[in-house]
């Protein structure tokens, strides 16, 4: 019948659907940290205290310390600032005197996992702090520290598949839990419980 068929076409339409949605790919932690980073990025440039002095000229992008995730902010530094059509360089070389330097430094970037005691996914936490400072000809401008985090949950069994083997603040450091964080607190309130108890009925 005409109803039957209806039926199954709505039907296998919502199975495959399901099945699509299901099968989304998880963010890597390289993904989850390139988006942090943004976030953070972001609001840096957003409160930036000098956008008439970052006009005029080309802008010298620095790090300030050596980190093995210098180049990912090199390059979403310089990508943001060019889409907020500043004129940016990355070699010191090029810049005339008077041409403003936007230094940054990683404090803490990192992607950090907690499993729990049951069940099969691990809660996976991008954390990310950066400072910056803006100056010129030596003199400081504007300074700031932004930190920025971004938190999903993942399966327990994909957790390999999502590191970075090369770099390794994109491997995932995990906080194992144990059962005698729960019952260490319940075996001290009960020892104290059977003091009282003693306690007061041998008054």
């Amino acid at each position: 019948m005409p109803f039957n068929r209806l039926f199954r076409c709505v039907l296998i339409s919502f199975l495959v659907l399901t099945t699509a949605v299901g099968a989304a790919p998880l963010p890597t932690n390289m993904d989850l940290i390139t988006e942090t980073v943004e976030r953070a990025v972001e609001s840096a440039l957003t409160e930036i205290d000098a956008p008439e002095q970052l006009s005029a000229g080309t802008l010298l992008v620095q790090s300030q310390t050596k980190h093995a995730a210098n180049w990912l902010l090199d390059h979403i530094l310089v990508e943001q600032l060019l889409a907020r059509g500043f004129a940016v360089t990355l070699d010191s070389t090029t810049v005339q005197p008077g041409s403003m330097r936007l230094a940054f430094r990683i404090l803490d970037l990192g992607v950090h996992g907690r499993a729990g005691l049951l069940g099969g996914s691990i809660e996976r936490q991008s954390r990310v702090a950066l400072a910056f400072n803006l100056s010129q000809d030596g003199i400081l401008r504007w300074q700031g520290e932004f930190p920025a985090q971004q938190t999903d949950r993942v399966p327990k069994r994909r957790l390999d598949l999502l590191e970075h083997p090369t770099y390794s603040f994109a491997k995932t450091e995990i906080e194992s839990q144990s059962w005698g964080k729960f019952v260490e607190p319940i075996i001290i309130s009960t020892v104290l419980g059977g003091l009282i108890y003693l306690f007061f009925s041998n008054r």
